[in-house]
């Protein structure tokens, strides 16, 4: 039976729920804890697959959007890791496979053969459980009761939605010509019955007991990653060395606009640090969730960098692919360094970065002194974020190193060891000059603007 309470016409129990939501039974705590531990084990496996495949995948709309998503994962499987942590006592054994049947299935899915079948995966079969599942989630938990597994999954269902939103229409755009339709559902389907073997992400899916009808790719050893960087054939002479970018901001002789505009480029070109973390996150074992969760935003940061240069670019009226991007330092860091090496490189990178007279304060005073407001405010948060790499290096390497000291020692002979890597390709580029006709490019577009803007006035 239920009352009439008199709550002087405000909103009772804290605007969260009515008195009949606040009512019904809702879940126990150690059902919801089983169920929190299946998401953080799917979260951590996607964050490793995306990881696993950002090199290697070519369209660069692609890595952009795994950047953030792998990013996202891990923040998502912080925060089911710490709820889990305040509903039971240590130990929580969090990194323990939940269901072996799920184990499976990601397995089968890091083994995606290319960009469309990854897609396929993750955007028409897991992306679309993972969000039933949280919806159901939320739908039959108690909201009062349990308010605070409510509020992680609304956050987390959010950016799961805003994910699927992209991928849905990413996967179209790469499937418009139905080449391969028959493969692309063969595939589906083989991750679909594992999922369904799985009882699905919640585990409520009635299972079978027949045999898996389809041939499947993992055969239960570890995944090998595939570490060389892939752009698409939008990007030529990916070699090429002829612009020295850094040396041109840093040339008072040139105009401050072109200074600037070397930095805009230099902020595209960061899309090489990207793809050389995804090796150094993927093959990370046994570190504490924080670690995951620092590495993500930094290679996440290093994205929104390369995607300030293609904006600041696109906004000055050219493409950010029309002319070459240098990909030497990922490919050669990824093919002839270790992960640990390529890590070291980063940090003594990031280092050198915070120098007051050559580093990001400098770029960013440079930026300031031109007329590009927006290419100031690129290097105002570029140089914010660096700082915060900087520590984030040193947060995980010196404990892992031993010391600062040793850290500097070894960091030293890698730089010859990373040159000899690069110059190996020198001879896979021409190294056409073609910095003049960049700048020509820009400042054509310029005239254009300024004439246009004129008209306008005049019209207006």
């Amino acid at each position: 039976m239920r009352i009439v309470i008199d709550n002087l016409g405000i909103p009772p129990l804290a605007g969260i729920c009515n008195y009949e939501d606040a009512c019904k039974p809702g879940y126990s705590v150690d059902f919801n804890v089983n169920l929190l531990k299946r998401y953080y084990f799917v979260k951590s496996r996607m964050n490793k697959i995306y990881a696993a495949h950002l090199a290697r995948t070519p369209e660069w709309e692609v890595k952009c959007a795994f950047s953030l998503h792998l990013y996202l994962e891990a923040e998502h499987a912080a925060s089911l890791r710490k709820r889990v942590s305040e509903m039971r006592e240590p130990p929580l054994n969090m990194d323990k496979v939940t269901d072996p049947a799920l184990e499976q299935l990601m397995d089968e899915l890091i083994r995606a053969a290319d960009t469309r079948e990854l897609l396929s995966g993750i955007h028409a079969v897991i992306k679309p459980e993972m969000i039933r599942s949280l919806e159901k989630h939320l739908a039959e938990t108690n909201p009062l009761i349990d308010y605070p597994t409510c509020r992680i999954l609304l956050a987390i269902l959010h950016e799961e939605k805003q994910m699927q939103a992209w991928g849905e229409k990413a996967l179209a755009a790469l499937t418009q010509d139905g080449n391969d339709a028959d493969m692309l559902a063969e595939w589906r389907g083989r991750l679909e019955w594992l999922q369904t073997q799985a009882g699905g992400i919640f585990g409520d899916m009635p299972t079978s007991e027949a045999a898996c009808p389809f041939d499947r790719r993992s055969d239960g050893t570890p995944y090998a990653i595939d570490p060389m960087p892939q752009r698409d054939t939008r990007f030529i002479d990916p070699y090429n060395k002829s612009a020295e970018i850094d040396s041109y901001y840093r040339d008072e002789s040139l105009s401050i606009d072109e200074r600037t505009y070397a930095l805009l480029y230099k902020r595209l070109r960061e899309m090489d640090v990207p793809e050389w973390m995804g090796p150094i996150l993927y093959t990370a074992k046994g570190k504490p969730c924080e670690y995951y969760v620092d590495m993500s935003r930094q290679l996440w940061d290093e994205a929104r960098h390369a995607m300030m240069g293609e904006v600041g670019l696109n906004a000055h009226g050219v493409h950010f692919y029309k002319y070459p991007i240098d990909m030497n330092s990922s490919v050669s860091l990824n093919m002839e360094l270790e992960p640990i090496e390529a890590h070291l490189i980063l940090w003594a990178i990031e280092q050198g970065l915070m120098n007051k007279n050559t580093g990001k304060g400098w770029e960013f005073e440079i930026a300031q002194r031109s007329d590009h407001e927006l290419a100031a405010l690129f290097q105002d948060y570029d140089w914010a974020d660096e700082v915060l790499h900087t520590q984030i290096g040193r947060k995980w390497l010196v404990p892992e190193i031993g010391s600062m000291e040793v850290l500097k020692t070894q960091v030293d002979p890698l730089w010859k060891k990373w040159a000899d890597a690069t110059s190996k390709r020198a001879s896979l580029s021409g190294h056409e000059q073609w910095w003049d006709r960049f700048i020509a490019d820009i400042r054509k577009q310029q005239k254009i603007n300024k004439t246009e803007g004129t008209n306008h006035a005049r019209a207006t």
